[in-house]
């Protein structure tokens, strides 16, 4: 019966570390996101890959609109006296509206979704 029951008593042991380790492979998110996260409308934005963004947001880190790289759809706008800056939406949504409440900025055009704007180069400081 001793037998028996240290069988069952180790079985269980054994389950309960296949289960910790098996409760150890769920995915969950870093805790890091949790803290740079971006706003949810830019998060749920899914960025052209034509316009090439890049960086973690303009003109802070963590907004919505981005820097726009070298890419055949923008290369009639470049400028080596402006910057290229993509906002998610229309002119008047709140990420470009934002950017062009300065009076500094002026739309470019608007590509897939994502309104082009022009700064000048101390706007990208």
């Amino acid at each position: 019966m001793q037998i028996r029951s240290a069988f069952r008593v180790r079985s269980l042991l054994w389950m309960g570390v296949a289960f910790a380790a098996l409760a150890g492979c769920q995915r969950h998110a870093p805790s890091a996101v949790a803290s740079t996260a971006t706003p949810a409308d830019a998060k749920a934005f899914s960025w052209p890959a034509s316009l090439k963004p890049f960086g973690d947001g303009f003109p802070q880190t963590g907004d919505a609109c981005r820097r726009l790289g070298e890419s055949p759809a923008v290369a009639e706008y470049l400028d080596h006296t402006a910057v290229l800056v993509g906002c998610p939406g229309p002119a008047d949504a709140a990420p470009a509206a934002a950017l062009l409440s300065g009076g500094q900025g002026k739309v470019i055009t608007s590509i897939d979704g994502v309104t082009v704007i022009s700064l000048p180069p101390n706007a990208a400081l």
